[in-house]
């Protein structure tokens, strides 16, 4: 059967509870990563006909901040398929303006999570051709960069080693992490991986507490790509690191390794880095600190980093 991409389009209606916020009553940037990926499985999954796993996030832009009581639309479409994966893009509204947007490619996978042919159809309408074109590109730019995906899933290090300001924290995989009560949600893990990053970036500048001085917030995720599924009664660790640091905010690399216990095996789950601006107690944007890397470890991260930024065009950006 065929679909339009209008057809995969599915949407959802949210309030921003209390639990959701920080001090300042906005929403979490985790929170929203949650929410987007849910949407973008929703999506993905009635399409495949099955269950469909996050493998790739790309750049997120958080344009806008959402407040406590904001009621918000979460909106995902299917707009490129390949043999067992789907470009989906997400996004959510307030009021009808776009205040986060994302895309990302997830995979239908089978019953022992392998990926596994989508026998529905995409054929765009014509005046869909453009988002359907624009899908695929994405996805042979991704690809190109991910060429040693099998290798890099076995990848245990900790690349934060080194680093003044790193973190680490381990977690078991429990059931209501997961959508199915067997695989750990894409949403949930990039919910522990914002709350960490961002406790990073806080540590860098001498965070005391809510209401106490600036805090931060996320603005955007970039290069997020997974590896390897997580399962329930797996163990997971987060490592955390800071790598930059512009006039306004910086950027932490964040990388997780899951363990099964019983089997002894170790395998890469997923790797991004994030990034966070400081606001004062008003919430406007202010000055960071200065950072200098001070051995080698961070002085390669950070030149790594300012390529980054330079691909993107962030460094050209006031906020930066």
């Amino acid at each position: 059967m065929y679909y339009s991409i209008s057809d995969t389009l599915v949407r959802a209606v949210r309030i921003v509870h209390y639990e959701q916020t920080n001090f300042m009553g906005r929403l979490h940037g985790g929170d929203m990563l949650k929410l987007l990926t849910d949407i973008g499985y929703i999506s993905a999954s009635r399409f495949s006909k099955g269950i469909a796993l996050l493998a790739s996030l790309d750049d997120v832009s958080f344009r806008k901040p959402v407040n406590l009581g904001d009621v918000i639309t979460l909106e995902a479409e299917v707009q490129y398929v390949a043999h067992s994966s789907m470009e989906v893009a997400m996004r959510a509204l307030r009021n009808g303006e776009v205040v986060v947007e994302a895309t990302g490619a997830y995979v239908h996978v089978d019953e022992f999570w392998r990926p596994s042919a989508i026998t529905s159809s995409l054929k765009p309408a014509q005046e869909e051709l453009k988002k359907y074109e624009e899908a695929r590109v994405r996805r042979e730019r991704r690809l190109s960069k991910i060429s040693d995906r099998r290798e890099k899933r076995y990848d245990i290090s900790d690349p934060t080693q080194g680093l003044r300001y790193r973190l680490e924290s381990t977690f078991i995989v429990t059931p209501d992490l997961s959508y199915d009560g067997k695989i750990m949600s894409a949403g949930a893990l990039l919910k522990l991986m914002d709350d960490l990053g961002g406790t990073v970036a806080l540590n860098f500048l001498g965070y005391e507490g809510s209401k106490v001085g600036p805090t931060v917030v996320t603005v955007g995720v970039n290069g997020f790509s997974f590896y390897s599924p997580v399962k329930v009664g797996d163990l997971a660790t987060i490592y955390a690191g800071l790598v930059y640091v512009g006039r306004k905010s910086s950027d932490i690399l964040l990388k997780v390794i899951k363990e099964d216990v019983r089997a002894g095996v170790k395998e890469h789950v997923a790797t991004a880095v994030f990034s966070y601006v400081k606001v004062d107690e008003n919430g406007r944007p202010s000055e960071m600190p200065e950072y200098v890397p001070s051995n080698e470890v961070e002085r390669k991260l950070y030149e790594e980093a300012v390529k980054r930024r330079e691909s993107l065009g962030l460094l050209h950006r006031q906020s930066t």
